[in-house]
């Protein structure tokens, strides 16, 4: 009697292997992409607050910087209250000349808004006086969308600094 023994892997195991092998990238390929998306969130939640940051610095050297002795802090914060901030049209420059305090304003805001506008995807900026002489400064963009795919939900308005 001859029997022939098998020697080596049959095509069903190799088969097996490759489909084990393609989910494992696909996951790999998964996780790289929710990286890279996290990744780009943290740059724009850094960005976003280097811009309020900047809007909170403009607040104060405004009031120490032109403004006249009577003027209070708050009457500041009112001055650069505005929600959201618009840069339609551009002010007069007041990097090459000498401005009035409310020329001073109005470049300050149109400068901060173009920040947000170019380093954030529809960035936005809302300064509001609050009680005393507080401020909130909100500096609001459109995130990464979500993947249902991936179980991920989107959350309005989570994205702000």
């Amino acid at each position: 009697m001859n029997r022939r023994y098998q020697s080596g892997v049959s095509l069903i195991e190799i088969l097996v292997t490759v489909l084990v092998l393609g989910i494992g990238l696909l996951g790999v390929a998964a996780l790289q992409v929710t990286s890279i998306n996290s990744n780009q969130e943290g740059l724009f939640r850094g960005q976003a607050t280097e811009i309020a940051e900047s809007v909170a610095a403009r607040m104060r050297s405004a009031k120490l910087a032109i403004y006249d002795g009577t003027t209070t802090l708050n009457q500041v914060i009112t001055a650069y209250a505005e929600e959201p901030y618009a840069c339609a049209n551009p002010p007069t420059s007041c990097i090459t000349g000498t401005c009035s305090a409310a020329q001073l304003v109005a470049f300050d805001k149109y400068e901060t808004c173009l920040m947000a506008q170019n380093e954030l995807p529809e960035g936005q900026i809302y300064v509001r006086l609050m009680s005393g002489v507080r401020s909130r400064v909100v500096v609001a963009w459109t995130p990464a969308a979500a993947r249902s795919d991936l179980g991920q939900k989107q959350i309005l308005n989570a994205e702000c600094a």
